[in-house]
């Protein structure tokens, strides 16, 4: 039986790093390279700059005054410019399990623009990582006088090795260093790192030297870590800085949301809407399930309410009920919701977005600390059917370095389609790694059955590519989906099909890998959906948590993954001619824009301003067009070049 393995990438794109792994039974993992979700703010924030000098809008003071408080709740990204001086952490709510609150801190071996230090990814040379310094805060108190031992003065915070980031070892540490009166910083506390390890620590360190105790009192974080990128992570949360506390205290008056609820879908987290309103019942999950936090020393009761609308018009509603047990001091549960049931009836054109909001309470009263007791987010329901929620934590494939290299491999990726329908594309999102498999061959297979799956005796291939290359397709400098177009019109009856690669040597592909599979509160479910073969027979053991980044898409032929606002070419589509063609296209009328893709979504010409195309050297095969007129309106059509 050949060997899987799965590699870590960072949130919503880009490349896998490191050649060690750790085993997981017959699977494997590796780390990415970049943060893609910083890479997307950035490019569309080009003017974005975190402020690094204090600013009080009121002006009087140059420092913080105590409590000194962040949970992150309140930030994505980057954290509070007006807590923290510097901004290399990533703040995200998919890298930690089970946080405190909803959103940490993330170190890792990436700067603030999501790049790795020193632009270097070298596993065997160490240095140091991200950092969290923060604002000078005001160790004097209302009077102009210095602190006292006696006032008790205590630092706390929360913090977890690994969670669902790539694994530490003995060589990674996190640090925490305070500054003394005479402006240098002392290191207070650390910890070496720990593979394979997800809870979260309380730390509290009671400041008993006078040094520390004057009007620009700061506090950092470090990390040193090996330089492999998005990886070796440290989350941290819920730091505080107050007076009047007792360094064996480690609850807080607080309860909160931990995790983004689930999806409204029992099996997907996404799926064309015509095909889910076929028969809405057969999708609509059971319960909602989220995560709430307390972290009182005092069981709780909360109640929840949440709320789903359509362009500001509510389709669904609950007030605030009570959670039907208590949740227990400095614990969390798993609390469910009804389902919505009145999401029917909506346009069938996509994508159809539900804005949902959660938030919780206690005998209908709002928490002293509101911002972590609320979350919205959104359900969208889009031209393909996904597992994944779009956030990638690792990666996938085999592993060249555990099966013989002269076998084939085989992924096949199970879907049941509601109805019938054209499949025009699949999507990959691939990482790159510190292994250049971009001259690597593969060809994308459609199956309808799996021999041994199914009681089915042999493998029924419906569709097979020619052979490719893995495509690391990028937009506005962020990582993204790759679309592979059918060069064939493939229409499916409802029923189960796989879609998945074929490969003829051994080799990690490499595919991206979502450890949250979608549901945030149970990231250790287990897709058995997908299956694997290298010699005679397909399999779904030994695979980890988590789930392919690889979607079909159905419905009208358009262009995906082209912009960050994905558009949708609909019904538009015009006649070109002569098609096939040979050398000159001709157009209806005058475009201004006119792109032609090959079936891997790759673009391979472009005009402008033009009603007719030289395609004379376009190779044999299957292309489409996608045009957009002086009126800003898009268009499309498929294209086949015949060489006489």
């Amino acid at each position: 039986m050949g060997v899987l393995k799965y590699a870590k990438t960072g949130l919503a794109v880009l490349f896998l790093v490191v050649s060690y792994s750790t085993l997981y039974g017959q699977l494997t993992t590796s780390p990415i390279q970049k943060n893609p979700s910083i890479h997307q703010f950035l490019e569309h924030n080009p003017n974005y700059t975190f402020q690094p000098k204090f600013k009080n809008k009121f002006g009087r003071r140059d420092t913080l005054e105590l409590p000194f408080f962040d949970d992150f709740s309140e930030r994505n990204l980057y954290p509070d410019s007006l807590k923290w001086l510097n901004n290399q952490v990533y703040v995200n709510n998919h890298f930690p399990y089970q946080p405190p609150t909803i959103n940490v801190a993330t170190f890792d071996g990436l700067d603030s623009k999501g790049n790795p230090y020193r632009n270097t990814i070298n596993k065997d040379f160490s240095g140091p990582g991200d950092s969290l310094i923060s604002q000078p805060i005001n160790l004097k108190d209302s009077s102009g006088f210095l602190y006292a031992i006696s006032d008790s003065i205590v630092f706390s915070f929360f913090y977890q090795p690994n969670g669902l980031g790539y694994h530490l070892n003995s060589e990674d540490s996190l640090r925490l260093w305070f500054k003394a009166a005479n402006n240098l910083w002392v290191q207070v506390w650390s910890d070496g790192g720990q593979a394979l390890t997800t809870k979260f620590n309380h730390v509290s360190i009671p400041i008993l030297d006078i040094n520390y105790l004057h009007k620009g009192f700061q506090f950092m974080f470090t990390t040193y870590t090996r330089q492999v990128g998005n990886a070796n992570h440290w989350h941290v949360d819920y730091v505080l800085l107050d007076k009047d506390r007792s360094s064996n205290d480690d609850s807080y008056n607080d309860y909160a949301i931990q995790n983004t609820p689930s999806p409204l879908l029992n099996s997907y987290t996404q799926m064309p809407y015509s095909h889910f309103s076929v028969n809405p019942m057969n999708h609509i999950v059971d319960s909602v399930y989220l995560r709430l936090s307390n972290l009182y020393k005092d069981p709780k009761t909360l109640q929840i309410r949440h709320q789903a609308s359509i362009n500001g018009s509510l389709i669904a509603s609950t007030e605030f009920k009570n959670s039907t047990k208590n949740i227990d001091a400095q614990a969390s549960a798993v609390r469910n919701l009804p389902p919505y049931s009145s999401f029917t009836g909506l346009s069938s054109e996509d994508p159809i977005i539900i804005n949902r909001m959660v938030e919780v309470r206690e005998n209908g009263v709002a928490n002293d600390y509101k911002r972590n007791d609320s979350i919205s987010f959104t359900q969208e329901f889009s031209d393909f059917y996904a597992y994944d929620d779009g956030t990638v934590e690792q990666g996938f494939g085999f592993d060249q370095n555990t099966n013989p290299s002269n076998i084939h491999g085989q992924v096949a990726y199970g879907f049941d389609i509601a109805k019938e329908d054209t499949l025009y594309a699949i999507a990959t999102y691939f990482n790159q790694a510190v292994y250049d498999v971009s001259r690597k061959r593969f060809n994308y297979r459609i199956w309808k059955d799996l021999s041994g799956v199914n009681s089915a005796t042999e493998d029924e291939i419906i569709y097979e590519s020619e052979e490719l290359f893995p495509t690391y397709s990028s937009v506005n400098n962020w990582r993204t989906f790759t679309p592979h177009y059918l060069d064939t019109t493939l229409i499916l009856s409802p029923g189960r099909y796989y879609i998945g690669w074929i490969q003829k040597s051994m080799f990690n592909l490499n595919v991206g890998w979502d450890k949250n599979y979608g549901y945030s509160n149970n990231p250790d479910k287990i897709n058995r959906n997908i299956y694997y073969k290298t010699f005679s027979n397909w399999s779904n053991n030994d695979l980890p948590s988590g789930t392919i980044m690889m979607r079909p898409h159905f419905g009208t032929p358009k262009e995906i993954y082209a912009s960050v606002k994905r558009i949708d070419l609909g019904n538009n589509s015009i006649k070109i001619y002569p098609n096939p063609a040979n050398d000159i296209v001709y157009l209806p009328r005058v475009f201004s824009h006119i792109r032609i893709c090959d079936v891997h979504g790759k673009q391979v010409l472009e005009f402008w301003n033009n009603s007719n195309l030289n395609v004379s050297g376009l190779k044999e095969g299957a292309y489409f067009v996608f045009l957009n007129d002086n009126l800003k309106r898009f268009y499309t059509a498929k294209l086949i070049i015949h060489k006489k």
